[in-house]
């Protein structure tokens, strides 16, 4: 077998990008030709230097396996993908949460009225727009579903948890120290909080204690997903190796 014809079946197995493939075989060619050029100073002819390197090396599955095993569930390409998704993702939530046009003309009205209720000496009425006792909004949302309209809840309900479902997918996959319930869900309430201080600093909304709760809601959601991605890389390279399922599950 010729050092070429190994390196690509060695990575044929591989569950990466292609260009992670590419690179990976590149690098197994080098060291397999560095170890063809030693026993070729030791005297031995062409073909058996070759035979002889990919014998030392190891056998294909096993050369696979080991590869497979080291590899992280994104590689560096797809990864440069996902972080330009990420930054769009901060992008779009900053402009959706802080900086739209919609929040610029509901400022107005806010602080309008809380002027208004100053000077009526009812300043008790300037606190409508926070709330913290937890559930209190989602209450109003189930129980006052006919005034408030069920597609402002659900806008409400399913935008606070779908606004911080992809943070939940992509942190723990772009930062390995990120991969546990306990980071993302602090990661998720840090950021929420700063959302609704900020909101509620420059009066571009409310601040309500559970938008918190639906937004850590959704990043757990992400989290479970990233988990289920996981398990679905971590299948099919089993899959590819059968007889190493063992091996790949440790």
């Amino acid at each position: 077998m010729k050092l070429e014809e190994y390196a690509e079946q060695v990575v044929s197995k591989l569950f990466c990008s292609r260009q992670e493939k590419q690179d990976t075989k590149e690098e197994l060619l080098d060291h397999l030709n560095s170890m063809k050029l030693e026993l070729l100073a030791q005297g031995y002819g062409e073909a058996d230097a070759e035979t002889m390197a990919i014998q030392r090396f190891g056998s294909v599955e096993q050369i696979s396996r080991q590869l497979s095993e080291s590899m992280p569930l994104v590689d560096k390409y797809i990864r440069k993908w996902l972080l330009g998704l990420f930054s769009l993702y901060i992008l779009a939530a900053s402009y959706l949460v802080l900086l739209s046009p919609d929040r610029w003309h509901r400022r107005r009205f806010t602080l309008d009225w809380k002027q208004r209720m100053l000077e009526y000496g009812v300043p008790q009425y300037t606190h409508i727009f926070q709330n913290t006792k937890p559930l209190h909004t989602l209450k109003d949302y189930f129980f006052h579903t006919e005034s408030i309209g069920l597609s402002n809840m659900l806008y409400n309900l399913l935008g606070n948890v779908g606004l911080f479902l992809p943070l939940g997918i992509l942190v723990p996959i772009l930062f390995s120290s990120f991969q546990s319930i306990h980071r993302v869900f602090f990661t998720a309430l840090a950021a929420s909080l700063a959302i609704e201080f900020l909101q509620f600093w420059f009066a571009l909304g409310s601040f309500d204690v559970d938008d918190l709760l639906l937004n850590i809601i959704g990043a757990l959601l992400g989290y479970l997903l990233f988990r289920s991605a996981e398990w679905f890389v971590d299948r099919q390279k089993k899959k590819r190796f059968p007889e190493a399922g063992l091996s790949l599950e440790d």
